[in-house]
C-alpha cells in the first residue's frame, strides 16, 4: 500500500514544486548593477557614488536620498563598498548607524567596526574614494548616510536591514515588503 500511495504521491509533489519555482525566483528579485553578491564567500560589494544633479534639493546617493532603498544583508555577511564622491559642490562621507527615531546632524560612532570611510564628519573632496569592508554582525535596522553636517537630515541616506531570515542579499525601495 504504501508503494502505491509514493507513486501517486510523487507526480502529484513533482507539479507542485515546479509550479511554485517560478512564484520562489520572481521573489528573489534580482540586484541592481551596483551591488554584486557572493553566497559562496558571504560577500556583498556595493559601488555607491555621490552626485548632486542640478536642481535636486541634495546630493544623492545611487541617484536615491531619503531612504528610498533599502539594502538588505544576511547576518554574518561581509559587506564591502567601493565609494567615490561625484558631486563638484562639496565634501562627502559615508557611515552605519543604527536607526533611531531621527536621523543625526551629523555622522558619529559606526554600528560596526570599521562601517565608514575617512575624514568621516571634514568629507572627502570632489573624485575622492574610499574602500570600506565590514562584518553584518547584528540584526537590526540601520542607516548608511553621509555624516557630513546637515547632508543626511538633507536626504542623503540609504536603509541597511541586517537580516537574520535572509540567507541572499536584496534591494528594495521604501514600502516593498
Amino acid at each position: 500500500m504504501s508503494k502505491l500511495l509514493s507513486r501517486a504521491f510523487l507526480p502529484c509533489a513533482g507539479a507542485l514544486l515546479l509550479a511554485l519555482a517560478p512564484a520562489a525566483l520572481a521573489a528573489q528579485a534580482p540586484l541592481p548593477p551596483w551591488a554584486q553578491a557572493d553566497p559562496a564567500a558571504r560577500t556583498l560589494v556595493l559601488d555607491l557614488e555621490v552626485t548632486h544633479p542640478a536642481g535636486a534639493p541634495s546630493a544623492l546617493l545611487n541617484g536615491e536620498a531619503n531612504g528610498a532603498l533599502q539594502v538588505v544583508v544576511p547576518r554574518g555577511w561581509t559587506v564591502r563598498w567601493n565609494w567615490v564622491n561625484h558631486d563638484s559642490a562639496g565634501p562627502h562621507s559615508l557611515v552605519v548607524m543604527a536607526e533611531r527615531e531621527k536621523l543625526p546632524m551629523e555622522g558619529g560612532r559606526p554600528a560596526f567596526t570599521n562601517a565608514m570611510t575617512r575624514a568621516l564628519v571634514a568629507g572627502l573632496a570632489t573624485d575622492r574614494t574610499d574602500v570600506t569592508t565590514f562584518e553584518a554582525e547584528e540584526d537590526g535596522w540601520y542607516w548608511i548616510l553621509c555624516g557630513v553636517s546637515g547632508h543626511a537630515i538633507a536626504g542623503e541616506y540609504l536603509g541597511l536591514r541586517v537580516d537574520p531570515a535572509a540567507t541572499v542579499p536584496a534591494v528594495k525601495r521604501k514600502g516593498e515588503p
